[in-house]
């Protein structure tokens, strides 16, 4: 899907709009569980793919969250702009990429990470005990456990909560969306 969505728009405008908070750049993501519970958590937005409307996160692919995407793709974003004061709400599916299977798009998003991001990535796996005599390998190249998450938007519910309340529904039918404005 080459055309860009409408809901594009107002996330481009609401990241310009609050580029001076770092925390603009982190939104929630809630998948399903193994056992079937919401699990949620925190990531970094990483921009989006080069074509289209395909947000893009990382992730250790030794991660509790990569197996529940690949039991089930299904997941919600949540994404609230604190400065103009806007939310957006994300139906969405994801894929998990890695160096091999799309080998120059997993090599830029590595090149765009600082020092201390690319490290986690030779850290121990998520969940294990921590050891502080651990040194940290050369971060050049990334490793197999480093993984692009594509976060491909299904349905966007955004919220403005200006003077005067805006919600406008928008739905991914195929390769077009259409949306309508809806009371707050």
């Amino acid at each position: 899907m080459n055309k860009q969505a409408d809901w594009r728009d107002r996330i481009d405008s609401a990241l310009k709009g609050n580029r001076r908070d770092a925390y603009s750049r982190y939104l929630q993501l809630a998948t399903v569980g193994l056992d079937g519970a919401p699990r949620c958590r925190t990531v970094v937005f990483r921009g989006f793919q080069e074509e289209g409307n395909t947000l893009l996160a990382i992730t250790d692919g030794r991660s509790q969250k990569v197996a529940e995407i690949a039991r089930d793709s299904r997941a919600q974003v949540h994404w609230y702009f604190v400065r103009s004061r806007e939310q957006f709400r994300m139906e969405t599916r994801i894929t998990t990429v890695d160096l091999v299977s799309q080998e120059s798009l997993v090599a830029d998003v590595w090149s765009r990470l600082s020092e201390a991001a690319r490290a986690q990535f030779f850290w121990r796996p998520p969940g294990e005990a921590v050891n502080t005599g651990e040194s940290v390998p050369p971060t050049e190249n990334p490793p197999d456990n480093f993984l692009v998450m594509l976060i491909e938007p299904q349905q966007v519910d955004y919220l403005w909560l200006g003077k005067r309340h805006r919600r406008v529904i928008s739905v991914r039918s195929g390769d077009t969306w259409s949306e309508g404005e809806v009371n707050p």
